[in-house]
């Protein structure tokens, strides 16, 4: 194989440009969806019952998050490398790594797996929970600030040809092609 394209998100972004980046973007997305969600869900009062399932909702976020990233890939189990590892006690760092080239289009599954899952439900629950949509909106929000790095991930892999394998290393992607 030969690579036809190396991006190193840490050179590029770096994890501090990334985290503003993050954090914008669930502030945007905060205040874009919740005013008209205010009103489409038409809630006449909005309950605070239940906040600490709320505050535990917001840690599992990442966890749920980093599973739905698996899923797709988990019948390669012997490929992946996974690691849990935890900042301050409390805050889990889970690494998932694929040692082995895989199809872009298996790659791309994985990346966009948690973003259409999780706010797919979030959004549902909104209808399903209308006196809780602001609980269901600020989570929308944080999840959509967690997938900002998938969706750039995307953004690099989603040029290169289409029967290209990516291959991950510890600062990034190689995008590679198979010799004919």
């Amino acid at each position: 194989m030969n690579c036809w394209k190396t991006v190193n998100f840490t050179k590029q972004y770096g994890s501090q440009r990334l985290f503003i980046m993050s954090s914008l973007t669930t502030l945007l997305t905060f205040i874009f969806i919740y005013v008209p969600a205010q009103y489409l869900f038409e809630a006449t009062t909005f309950y605070d019952n239940y906040f600490l399932l709320f505050v535990v909702s917001l840690w599992l976020m990442y966890p749920i998050h980093k599973f739905f990233h698996y899923l797709p890939i988990a019948h390669h189990s012997r490929k992946v490398k996974k690691s849990v590892t935890f900042k301050y006690g409390i805050f889990p760092i889970i690494q998932i790594r694929v040692h082995e080239p895989m199809s872009k289009w298996l790659f791309m599954f994985a990346l966009f797996t948690p973003f259409l899952v999780i706010n797919s439900i979030l959004l549902w629950a909104c209808f399903i929970f209308p006196h809780y949509v602001h609980y269901f909106t600020i989570l929308l929000a944080f999840h959509v600030g967690l997938c900002l790095p998938d969706l750039i991930w995307a953004k690099n892999v989603l040029s290169a040809p289409n029967r290209s394998y990516i291959e991950e290393s510890e600062d990034g992607i190689e995008i590679l092609l198979h010799n004919n």
